[in-house]
């Protein structure tokens, strides 16, 4: 903490993004930290959840993390399919939520799909995840139908946005 004239100020780090390995250690912690998070949301419908298999790392561009002083944050990749490109593994650790890092982290992967000449991406999330479905609402996502493979999951909820200019990375 720092002292104030009147009050004590809470310092809050710097955020650092970085790009990584899909298999580095950070993001999957993230991954992790993203997957027991959900896992008591889908419980009672875990019976009637389809999985697609989980990208494989040589289908990974790029996978953004951001970092607090020295610990990640959060993360997002960039995954070519063969038919589009989609975001992957949208995730910020709890302690660092309501900072815009989730915005970031689709404008870090938005920026580099342009990079590579991509001009549309694609995501996949669940109805269970209104957080989810509210940031890409916010962020000028539009929700489309479910696109393989997730139209064989009934908790699925797909969007598609195009890529016409780089947002800022807002912190």
């Amino acid at each position: 903490m720092i002292m104030g004239e009147d009050r004590a100020v809470r310092r809050v780090p710097a955020i650092r993004w970085v790009t990584e390995e899909w298999e580095a250690a950070a993001p999957v912690r993230l991954r992790e930290q993203m997957s027991a998070e959900l896992a008591p949301r889908y419980a009672p419908v875990e019976h009637r959840r389809v999985r697609p298999p989980q990208p494989a790392a040589e289908e990974i561009l790029v996978t953004w993390v951001a970092y607090a002083d020295d610990v990640p944050v959060a993360t997002a990749s960039l995954r070519r399919l063969p038919d589009r490109h989609e975001v992957k593994r949208v995730f910020v650790d709890a302690g660092h939520r309501g900072r815009g890092l989730a915005r970031a982290a689709l404008a870090a992967v938005g920026s580099s799909a342009l990079d590579l000449g991509i001009d549309r991406l694609w995501l996949q999330t669940g109805e269970l995840q209104p957080e989810a479905l509210g940031l890409y609402a916010r962020e000028g996502w539009q929700r489309v139908r479910p696109y393989a493979p997730y139209d064989l999951n009934p908790f699925s909820v797909c969007f598609t946005k195009a890529l016409t200019e780089r947002a800022p990375l807002p912190c």
